[in-house]
C-alpha cells in the first residue's frame, strides 16, 4: 500500500501597508564656550634654539591664560613642528635655518574674558591669533534634541496622511537619518589683537548656533 503525507503551506504574510515620510528639524542653541587658537613661530640657525624659543613663548602664553583663571584642562596643544628651511638658495649666502611652530587651543567659558585673553596672549609673544570659534559644550545632546524634533514632525505628517486615507499609523518599520550626522556648526568670528593697544578688544558672540537634521521614516498603517 502506498501512503503519502504532506505539510500544509501557510500563505505568505501580506506585506504591511506603509507610509514613508521625510522630515527635518532646526534647533538654535546659545553658544556657551569659545575657542581661541594661539600660534608661535620661531626661527634660528641652530636646530635646538628655535623650538626652545617657541616653548618659552608658549609657556608665557599659558601663564597669561592662567592669570585669567583659565584652567589647564581648557588648554590643549594642537600642533608642534620643526623643519629646516633653505634661504638664499643658489647664492653664496645660501644657508639653512630651522623654523619651529606650535599652536594652542584655549577654551573660554566666560565671554567677557575673550578680549583680555587675546590681548594677553599677544603681549606674551604669540605671533598669530586665529579667529574666535563659538560653539556649544554638549553638541551630542543638541543633536539628540534635533533628532527627536524631526521624528515628532515625521509622526505628525504620517498621522495627517493616514487620517486622510482613512487609516491610522500602527508602528515604525524603519528610521534613517538623512545625510551626514549633524552637529552644531561652530561660529567663527574674525578677530584682531594689538599688543600695544590700550583699547579693550571687543568680541561679540553670535546669538545662536544652528543645528539641522533630517530623517526618513517608514510607518506601518492599518
Amino acid at each position: 500500500m502506498t501512503t503519502a503525507s504532506g505539510q500544509d503551506t501557510a500563505p505568505p504574510a501580506e506585506a504591511p501597508h506603509t507610509i514613508t515620510v521625510s522630515s527635518s528639524a532646526t534647533i538654535d542653541t546659545t553658544p556657551d564656550e569659545a575657542v581661541i587658537t594661539f600660534s608661535v613661530r620661531s626661527e634660528d640657525a641652530v636646530s635646538t634654539t628655535a623650538p626652545n624659543e617657541s616653548s618659552r613663548i608658549m609657556n608665557a602664553v599659558i601663564a597669561a591664560m592662567k592669570s585669567l583663571q583659565v584652567t589647564e584642562r581648557d588648554m590643549e596643544t594642537q600642533h608642534i613642528s620643526v623643519s629646516p628651511q633653505t634661504i638664499d638658495r643658489g647664492t653664496p649666502s645660501e644657508s639653512t635655518i630651522y623654523a619651529s611652530s606650535t599652536s594652542l587651543d584655549v577654551t573660554i567659558r566666560d565671554f567677557d574674558v575673550i578680549g583680555p585673553a587675546i590681548e594677553k596672549g599677544v603681549k606674551a609673544g604669540a605671533t598669530s591669533v586665529r579667529g574666535v570659534k563659538f560653539q556649544v559644550s554638549d553638541p551630542v545632546e543638541v543633536h539628540k534634541r534635533a533628532l527627536r524634533a524631526a521624528v515628532e514632525n515625521a509622526r505628525a505628517k504620517a498621522d495627517a496622511l493616514a487620517s486622510a486615507a482613512g487609516t491610522s499609523v500602527t508602528g515604525v518599520v524603519r528610521i534613517r537619518e538623512g545625510g551626514s550626522p549633524a552637529t552644531p556648526m561652530p561660529y567663527l568670528a574674525r578677530s584682531q589683537a594689538y599688543a600695544a593697544s590700550d583699547a579693550a578688544l571687543t568680541v561679540v558672540p553670535p546669538r545662536d548656533i544652528t543645528t539641522r537634521v533630517s530623517v526618513s521614516v517608514i510607518w506601518s498603517v492599518g
